[in-house]
């Protein structure tokens, strides 16, 4: 059970310096070392149909600097023949996360990666994938979590039997399925809930969809492999998924209730403010009415929180404003109580809420 009263927007600008001094160390950081065993060779979506482009490395700077001013979408794949495999992560042209694999999978820091490779001499092999921002976070997920392996379906069950059990697992998990020629990514949110993404990827097609199974489904190959990687891992990219969800939830659902409680008219202000903010810091999020358009991706869950937290500001400020503190408490614990355990232990772990 959440706590009677939760921290209002004068505890969050405390809550800021905590944060600000953690992504301060993070920043510093060279890489974290997500798992080991990762094959250097490693090819993300292999059945989709992509031209590569062989540069000399000394190159490379010059290409990734064309790729961001092109603001593209996607998967950057840069393999150093006999060296490393990168994966970089464009969102909009901005350079969110890269990946490196050699004997283990290091995420690095986006702003410092090429001063870690040696360009001075061989070939770069290119491989550009464009996907949108929401399947940027699968592809975060499906890079982090390597370890889980995959297995074959069973005769006697079907893929859409199988996604029937998968949903009954209690926490959020993101499905994998390969074919000889095709290749799928699902999230899964838990507890008996259907898909909220799907991503379908073969020669000819990429296929995005809020939760549509139909390509899935219909797709005439047999399965050679599928998988299940459960957020259990509580790796960065999981964790900056259920702050993403757990504040697109709440967020919205206090704006639904202060609509029941007072009418529309008193949210204008708020959302206002709060898109402003947003576009100000550069996040590529905004409210319309009660409803969250979120096409954000930051580097790390400390910038997430950072972010999301600011907003939050923003939001109880004007409704403890509104509805008082005690009120606005009951509110927040409703809408809390209604995520499940593991979207309420990362609000607690990176935005502070504390349950008792």
């Amino acid at each position: 059970m959440f706590a009677g009263v939760f921290y209002t927007a004068l505890t969050l600008l405390c809550w800021r310096n905590v944060l600000e001094t953690s992504l301060h160390d993070l920043k510093k950081t060279k890489y974290v070392n997500i798992s080991a065993g990762i094959p250097m060779t490693y090819r993300l979506f292999s059945s989709a149909s992509s031209e590569v482009n062989i540069i000399p490395a000394g190159k490379l700077p010059v290409f990734i600097t064309s790729y961001k001013s092109d603001f593209q979408t996607g998967v950057l794949e840069v393999d150093f023949q006999n060296h490393s495999m990168h994966h970089l992560l464009f969102v909009r042209g901005e350079l969110v996360n890269v990946y490196r694999y050699t004997d283990r999978i290091e995420r690095l820091t986006p702003t410092s990666w090429l001063q870690s490779v040696d360009t001075s001499k061989g070939k770069a092999h290119l491989r550009a994938l464009a996907l949108t921002p929401q399947a940027i976070r699968l592809v975060k997920i499906l890079l982090e979590q390597t370890e889980t392996q995959p297995y074959t379906l069973p005769d006697s069950m079907t893929l859409e039997q199988q996604f029937q059990t998968w949903r009954q697992h209690p926490v959020p998990a993101l499905a994998h399925i390969r074919w000889p020629k095709a290749e799928a990514l699902a999230l899964l949110p838990g507890g008996g809930s259907p898909p909220h993404y799907t991503l379908f990827l073969s020669e000819n097609q990429i296929l995005h969809s809020a939760g549509g199974m139909m390509a899935l489904y219909g797709w005439k190959e047999t399965c050679t492999s599928v998988n299940l990687l459960t957020s259990e891992a509580h790796t960065p990219a999981w964790d900056e998924y259920l702050l993403y969800y757990s504040f697109g939830w709440m967020a919205s659902r206090l704006l639904e209730r202060l609509v029941e409680l007072t009418g529309p008219g008193m949210i204008h202000s708020i959302v206002r403010e709060i898109n402003f903010a947003a576009s100000t810091h550069g996040w590529n999020l905004s409210f319309s009415g009660t409803n969250l358009t979120d096409q954000t991706l930051f580097s790390s869950p400390l910038e997430a929180a950072d972010a999301y937290s600011r907003l939050f500001e923003i939001l109880f400020r004007h409704m403890d404003t509104i509805l008082g503190s005690d009120l606005l408490a009951i509110l927040m614990r409703e809408s809390a109580l209604q995520l499940s355990k593991p979207y309420r232990s990362v609000m607690q772990e990176y935005l502070l809420i504390t349950p008792v």
